[in-house]
């Protein structure tokens, strides 16, 4: 017998202040010493790269990376009116248990003007975890053959819960009435005919992924919170196998295992913070008055501050407020889907969301930014079920937008990274731009569109350096001449496959560039 499809709300009464300083100083040394368990068991990202080279190994995809559309579920677990956005933004890939849920869906996409063919059903089973499709859904995985795989991590027990101590037992938030666990098998099982439906191999992973704490930039590097080596210790993978088979499927060769941030919850760090590219991440910030202020703040200066990016470099950590939307509840901004050059934002009913859409237009230039309110009396069609599930409001602290959507990344995609030169250089230092250019389609670059663009700032005209190969097939470079001290430069790297893909890199160049400032 299924428990009731009603996820577990931890809202206690909040510590007075002398317990909560009492409990913030117990947390700074448990993440002291968390720190200094993590740094033996996971290795580091090497410093002074100045190439991305997967060499043998699988790549693991980053979200902003290029993708063809976004997978949802029906019945709906979202905003019609994000549905109706993603449909034109991109694709739809849109999971139905059968014709009868097929043919409703249809009906109400037709009443809410989205084109039938940008949606593409897909016939997939569909269990009780069956909306978060971040969670259990599969990730993309290119290999060395440059072919893309869906990598599909298992997801058996739902939904795992801890306190904040990494070393906390797991509680479990579906049990039946004589108190076993509920399975998930079949949201487990559903990304192979996910897979079958898009004519893509699926790779299966032996050890637990759970998508919403499970944060990748594309060049090998992972962050996750510890609650996931515990998921696994309990299904029977211990620390050492995760790492390595992580390393040897997914080519996750820098996994960062962060301490949990909740007092208790699934500590998903999709609602912590978010990887905005290669070398930089933007974190929650709670109200100084919160409970988990200082939590948060730990974790940033005693581990998030001391990782180094793919590049050798300290990542760059920005910071988005967040603030009570429900009691003690935070609105959580990061738990946000970016999408090709559209970045869409769960929005909690409250006058500063309109301070966190704003947030994520100045981290993110060029981007366009969508927010989406979710009332269910204002949805057209909602099911008994999320009415029990949610009653009034859709959107939830640990579980919002980015929990209950993943990207269907492009599988002959262009893909670009680059390292961008420091923010602030020498006046006799020499700019160089180095590239990593991997075309999945095979088919080869246009060689005169592998470009350095670049313009001094407030100026209207931009120059073309061409790229040199400089390591490797893959690997470019190109020097931006001398300038005079005081000078800011703005530049970006852009090329086009004879696929007749174009790509930048950032993404939404012109739009949005790197910068530096000569001194």
């Amino acid at each position: 017998m299924k428990s009731k499809l009603i996820k577990v709300h931890f809202s206690g009464k909040e510590k007075t202040s002398r317990e909560e300083i009492s409990f913030s100083k117990k947390i700074k040394a448990f993440s002291f010493l968390l720190l200094m368990t993590v740094s033996c068991i996971v290795g580091y990202a090497q410093t002074g790269n100045n190439f991305f080279a997967p060499g043998n190994n699988n790549r693991l995809a980053a979200e902003w990376e290029p993708a063809v559309g976004t997978m949802i579920v029906w019945p709906l677990c979202v905003p019609y009116k994000l549905v109706v956005e993603l449909a034109k933004d991109n694709h739809l890939y849109t999971l139905i248990e059968n014709d009868i849920a097929k043919a409703t869906a249809l009906t109400w996409y037709k009443a809410w003007g989205i084109d039938t063919a940008r949606n593409t059903f897909i016939y997939a089973p569909q269990g009780i975890d069956a909306w978060w499709v971040r969670d259990w859904g599969p990730g993309a995985v290119f290999t060395p053959d440059r072919k893309m795989e869906l990598a599909d991590g298992k997801y058996i027990y739902s939904t795992p819960v801890t306190k904040i101590g990494c070393n906390d037992s797991l509680e479990f938030l579906y049990k039946t009435t004589d108190n076993k666990i509920i399975k998930t098998e079949t949201d487990d099982n559903a990304t192979v005919p996910f897979g079958k439906g898009l004519n893509t191999q699926v790779l299966d992973l032996p050890f637990v992924s759970t998508g919403g704490n499970v944060a990748t930039d594309g060049l090998g590097t992972a962050f996750s919170t510890c609650i996931l080596l515990k998921e696994n210790r309990f299904f029977g993978v211990t620390d050492d196998k995760f790492l390595k088979l992580n390393k040897k499927l997914l080519g996750i060769t820098s996994y960062h295992i962060l301490s949990n941030f909740e007092k208790q919850g699934i500590q998903h760090i999709d609602c912590y913070l978010k990887l905005l590219d290669e070398e930089r991440i933007i974190v929650t910030e709670p109200p100084a008055d919160h409970g988990l202020y200082t939590i948060y703040q730990n974790i940033i200066d005693n581990e998030l501050s001391k990782l180094k990016t793919p590049y050798g470099r300290p990542y760059e950590i920005l910071r988005i407020k967040s603030y009570r939307y429900k009691g003690e509840a935070l609105a959580a901004y990061t738990n946000s889907i970016i999408l090709n050059k559209t970045i869409y934002v769960p929005l909690f009913h409250i006058k500063e969301d309109s301070i966190a859409l704003q947030r994520w237009r100045e981290v993110m230039p060029g981007y366009v930014v969508k927010g989406f309110e979710f009332y269910l009396a204002d949805e057209p069609f909602v099911t008994q079920q999320l009415k029990d599930h949610y009653k009034l409001y859709g959107w939830n602290k640990g579980d919002a937008l980015h929990c209950r959507t993943r990207a269907v990344w492009d599988n002959e995609m262009l893909f670009i990274t680059a390292k961008r030169i420091a923010k602030e250089v020498p006046e006799k230092q020499k700019h160089i731009v180095y590239t990593t250019i991997l075309d999945y389609s095979k088919k080869g670059l246009v060689a005169e569109k592998a470009e350095l663009v670049w313009k001094v700032s407030g100026t209207n005209q931009w120059k073309h350096t061409a790229l040199k190969l400089t390591k490797g097939p893959d690997n470019f470079s190109a020097e931006i001449p001398w300038h005079k001290s005081g000078t800011a430069i703005e530049y970006f790297v852009s090329a086009v496959s004879l696929s007749g893909r174009t790509e930048t890199q950032p993404r939404t160049a012109p739009l949005g560039t790197y910068t530096f400032l000569i001194k």
